[in-house]
């Protein structure tokens, strides 16, 4: 049996075809999160307006509902390397198209080529994340999945805090956002590059005898027919689709809580919700190393249950502080270092416990499904995360000016133990 040693990330990364994939992650998962930023700064700059702010995250957000489940029946149909390059080299492409078009028009007709360029390369990019999450179980045997996706999910977290806290910023101060579409493109060449590497896997092809889009309807349904008629992978999915609206809310009221919970400026709120980050490095080393021991769906339910009560633990912190009107940068009614030390705990936690959902719930998907389903039922867990995850997120800061943040939390929280323990209840009960 492998000694715990042996399971650690330097396992998986001593195999050269999952390190040309993880690399290739890493890549263009920081600059699609770079790239992100450009654009919400972009429009700020060109229309000063909110509600193009949110045609923005629209059309960045919206691929993932409509594209996600045609992207699914490409991957299983096609060699999923050859679809992982082209989805790279096209978002090189596009992520020029910014370059070119900032010099040329202005207007509207610049407004509407920002959305289009910005809907297409999130829809190729739809491509990409089921082929990369479908080909894992194919590089480092299922007995690695677990340490396989520890690290990809690391990865996910740190591109998200180099892309848009550090790389993102730093290139638009000093570069420009000109300047930081180019170095965006040169890092898709780079991803390119890193995936050309992995070995090529033979096409699958499909069914004769019915028509293209016939063939393609039908395949479509089974990879949702597969997920609705497996309990554990239906299960696993809904942790999985939950985590990623968990994530989505808190990153909508992370920047209120800290202006008008805490007092600190709204850009600040890093500095109070970085502690999640690091509850998420953790967890994913630690389960990289020991995560096999584990009863996976045990213990996603049990990490689900966690970050609901801490959601319920933020809620009713921030409704003492603004009931008693403490705020950080008040000299007079400041918050205490207790208080302030329990908010950071709680981000702690919830880093930690939404991480370990996910790491183990994907495993489970990965594990029970037939590897020439994968592509689709992942692109069904993308379509649904994104898909429940767009209302919290244009919605949320809304109802949170309305009817303040504490009362957002609490709702939460009460929305996310009850969906944990139905699920619980699916999967415990007696036949």
């Amino acid at each position: 049996m492998a000694t715990d040693l042996q399971r650690g990330f330097g396992s998986v990364l001593a195999n050269r075809a999952f390190r040309a994939l993880w690399t290739s992650q890493a890549l263009s998962q920081t600059a699609q999160n770079s790239i992100n930023f450009m654009q919400m700064v972009l429009i700020e700059h060109i229309t000063g307006s909110s509600t193009h702010l949110g045609l923005m995250i629209l059309a960045f957000t919206l691929p993932g509902v409509v594209v996600s489940p045609i992207a699914g029946v490409v991957v299983d149909r096609l060699s999923r390397k050859w679809v992982l390059i082209a989805s790279n080299a096209l978002r090189v492409v596009l992520t020029l198209g910014y370059f070119l078009v900032l010099g040329r028009l202005e207007g509207w007709p610049l407004l509407l080529a920002i959305y289009i360029i910005a809907f297409t390369a999130s829809a190729v990019g739809q491509f990409f994340s089921p082929a990369e999450a479908a080909s894992i179980p194919a590089l480092v045997g299922l007995h690695n999945l677990v340490t396989a996706n520890s690290l990809f999910n690391l990865t996910l977290a740190i591109s998200q805090v180099a892309g848009l806290i550090i790389l993102g910023p730093l290139a638009v101060k000093l570069i420009g956002v000109r300047g930081g579409f180019v170095l965006v493109a040169f890092m898709y060449v780079g991803a390119t590059y890193a995936v050309s590497l992995i070995p090529r896997d033979a096409p699958r092809g499909s069914s004769e005898g019915r028509g293209g889009w016939e063939r393609a309807a039908s395949e479509l349904k089974e990879g949702w027919s597969f997920v609705l008629h497996t309990r554990d992978v239906a299960l696993a999915m809904s942790h999985l689709t939950l985590v990623a609206t968990l994530i989505m809310i808190l990153a909508t009221l992370a920047p209120g809580f800290a202006a008008r919970v805490l007092g600190m400026a709204p850009e600040d709120a890093v500095l109070v919700f970085a502690p999640a980050g690091v509850g998420m490095l953790l967890v994913t080393g630690a389960l990289g190393r020991w995560g096999y021991r584990l009863r996976k769906d045990l213990f996603s339910h049990l990490a689900l249950g966690i970050a609901s009560l801490c959601f319920a633990a933020l809620g009713l912190v921030s409704q003492f502080l603004q009931s008693h009107r403490l705020r950080l940068a008040s000299p007079t009614t400041g918050v205490g270092t207790e208080w302030l030390l329990m908010v950071v705990g709680l981000s702690l936690v919830m880093g930690a416990t939404l991480s370990a959902a996910t790491i183990l719930a994907q495993t489970i998907v990965q594990e029970q499904t037939p590897a020439a389903l994968r592509g689709r039922v992942f692109a069904v867990q993308f379509m649904l995360s994104n898909l429940v995850g767009i209302p919290p997120m244009l919605t949320l800061a809304g109802l949170a000016d309305w009817l303040g943040i504490p009362p957002i939390l609490l709702g939460v929280s009460g929305i996310a133990l009850l969906a944990t323990a139905s699920s619980a209840y699916l999967r415990y009960r007696r036949s």
